[in-house]
């Protein structure tokens, strides 16, 4: 294909994707609804959360049908365009390419958080330890019901299976107010995801990648911008840490590598641990992956040190609850489907006890490979991340942003083609008329009765 040819494919994908974003958060804010978390839709007092861009779109349909497939053309188009832009990227440049992810970054930070209500979880959490005194990873929300955010959080009957830095830091933000904590935290989402997208430009020039094709195949993601920003999960700052912690072991190989290089490695990548503790999988990973070892050893103790005194002095030594939560499923996540085929009506326990034994079995093989082969470890920590989206029985879009910068930055390069299509599974499963989708396949997961287990304890944590 002629440059310019490329360079217009490229443009016209970027524009796709910034425009379809723009319009999911426009309509998002003009009125609660499909693309509203469900507790704001059954709680509408609470109008400020729908932000400045409020009122922009009024004459958007207020049939659910009629916004149902008006959601599924956006996300199409944002996915071609996606897709499009990664393949053409080289054409059009890194600049163009950053500020098209710029500026679909700064309309999801003016709108409304969509979809699903973690964020609001994040802060009640918080708030549970600041200003009710009660311990997020002993108490339940419910305790703290008469709280401003507890109609709007869900996991109403879930201790925090969040990281205790990040816990720590959600109280910090608490004396900003509902409204000032919900700005602050935006900020922070939105800000650590563009660090994600440099750090991730910055790690394919250091090895001799793309970087328009890295910052087209992150950046412009629509798992990363609908689902993780869009959504303001706590995930993109651990993620920042993890694919920094990798930008530290490149610039660890090189001849004049500064002495922290190594140790800041092995402390970032325990400090993602302490944010989303999936990411203690790669800790090996990174350790390993050093050219000096035992600098990253010492970076990551002494990481591991504080994340400690923080568990012990502000949470009792009480740990985040993830056993709970490893207890739910997500009717098409791989494990559930698995489940079905082999004759047990679902992700039951035994079947979650598989998954998590063959993810712990690749993680142990790939940490024992970087053991041998240092220069290997950007493609064990891409390729274990990705394999733990697979084994995971509930499992959300965003988490496959978790391996997006390594596959953005072709390690390992298989696992492109891969997550185009599982960038599509994901996105048929988280939406609003899945249930319908599914019943006309012939798949009601509440029938076995491993699905209405598996439903049963969902209404559980959330009543």
């Amino acid at each position: 294909m002629p440059r310019s040819a490329a360079a217009a494919v490229a443009g016209a994908g970027a524009a796709a994707v910034v425009g379809a974003t723009t319009w999911l958060v426009l309509a998002a804010a003009e009125r609660p609804g499909t693309l509203s978390p469900p507790s704001l839709r059954a709680h509408a007092t609470h109008p400020w959360v729908l932000g400045p861009l409020h009122g922009l779109m009024p004459g958007l349909s207020a049939s659910p049908r009629r916004l149902h497939a008006d959601v599924v053309v956006v996300l199409v188009v944002i996915g071609v365009g996606w897709v499009a832009a990664w393949v053409a990227a080289p054409a059009l440049g890194a600049r163009a390419l950053l500020g098209a992810t710029a500026a679909a970054h700064v309309v999801l930070f003016l709108g409304p958080p969509l979809a699903l209500t973690d964020v609001f979880n994040y802060g009640l959490y918080g708030r549970m330890a600041a200003l009710h005194g009660l311990n997020p990873y002993r108490a339940f929300p419910a305790q703290a019901a008469a709280d401003p955010l507890y109609p709007l959080a869900n996991w109403h009957h879930l201790r925090s299976p969040y990281g205790p830095l990040f816990t720590l830091g959600t109280e910090a933000l608490t004396p900003l107010g509902t409204h000032g904590w919900l700005w602050a935290w935006k900020a922070i989402v939105v800000l650590s995801s563009l660090a994600t997208v440099l750090l991730a430009a910055a790690l394919a020039q250091r090895l001799g990648a793309s970087r328009p094709r890295a910052i087209a195949a992150l950046g412009l993601s629509p798992l990363l911008l609908v689902s993780e920003v869009g959504g303001f999960h706590q995930d993109v700052p651990a993620l920042a840490c993890v694919v920094a912690a990798a930008w530290c072991l490149v610039r660890g190989r090189d001849a004049d590598a500064p002495r922290w290089a190594d140790p800041a490695a092995g402390a970032l990548v325990v400090a993602a641990a302490g944010i989303k503790p999936s990411f203690g999988i790669v800790v090996g990973l990174v350790v390993l992956g050093a050219t000096r070892r035992p600098r990253a050893i010492a970076g990551a103790a002494v990481a591991g040190a504080v994340v400690g005194i923080v568990v012990l002095i502000a949470y009792g030594g009480a740990l985040p609850d993830l056993s709970t939560q490893g207890r739910l499923v997500t009717p098409l996540s791989v494990p559930n489907l698995l489940g079905l085929a082999a004759g047990h009506q679902g992700a039951d326990q035994s079947v979650r006890s598989a998954a998590q034994v063959v993810l712990v079995a690749v993680a142990l093989i790939a940490t024992a490979a970087v053991a041998v082969r240092r220069r290997w470890a950007l493609s064990a920590i891409g390729l274990v991340l990705f394999c733990a989206v697979l084994g995971l029985a509930w499992v959300m879009p965003w988490y496959l942003v978790w391996a997006l910068p390594f596959i953005a930055v072709g390690r390992p390069r298989f696992l492109a083609p891969l997550a185009v299509v599982a960038t599509c599974w994901l996105a048929v499963g988280s939406l609003p008329q899945l249930p319908g989708i599914l019943h006309s396949a012939g798949y009601f997961p509440t029938r076995t009765s491993t699905g209405l287990q598996n439903h049963r304890e969902f209404v559980r944590l959330v009543r």
